[in-house]
């Protein structure tokens, strides 16, 4: 398999949309796309960032295996999961009813048989309030109070909220004494 169809294998493996694959590397979709299709388009730097950022190791790139390593993430998903199906306290059925997911699956999930998907990390946010990002990479910023689809909606219809975020930032920007993050 080429770099090229295992950066696809690899997005795909991790149930991503090209734009969601890339937004955690700094790549738009168009970017993504290109990699899928072009190998001269992967940098030694992207590759870097690809591997830190979804847990595969360089060698990986450059040998002629097939299978990413991904033991040690979806391990630490599954870990995660398990805790905040602990923590709700329901059972899997009831977490799947909740979570608009089925039992089924999140015991195949629990049990390594499956990975844990964009999509069914983002039912579990949609309906638990617990971010996708930490669910799916560990991100304990993204725990609680998750960037979701439904927050970033809302945002955009309600431009008086998004300025007092803005203004709030250049305040703390400043008293940090650096200059707001572009956003």
């Amino acid at each position: 398999m080429s770099e090229a169809g295992k950066i696809r294998y690899l997005r795909e493996n991790l149930g991503l949309r090209r734009t969601e694959f890339g937004l955690k590397i700094g790549c738009t979709y168009r970017q993504v796309e290109r990699m899928e299709e072009d190998p001269a388009s992967i940098s030694e730097e992207l590759r870097r960032k690809i591997c830190s950022e979804y847990g595969v190791s360089e060698e990986w790139f450059l040998e002629d295996s097939e299978e990413p390593q991904l033991e040690e993430n979806s391990e630490m998903r599954r870990k995660r999961l398990k805790g905040i199906l602990e923590e709700s306290g329901m059972s899997q059925r009831e977490f799947g009813k909740c979570t608009h997911t089925s039992a089924a699956l999140l015991n195949e999930v629990l049990s390594g048989k499956q990975q844990l998907t964009i999509k069914c990390a983002k039912k579990i946010e949609a309906s638990l309030g617990i971010g996708a990002d930490w669910l799916l990479y560990g991100d304990e910023d993204a725990k609680e109070y998750p960037l979701s689809d439904a927050l970033i909606k809302y945002m955009k219809k309600h431009p008086e909220i998004r300025k007092e975020i803005h203004e709030r930032m250049e305040a703390d920007a400043l008293l940090d004494g650096g200059e707001a993050e572009d956003t």
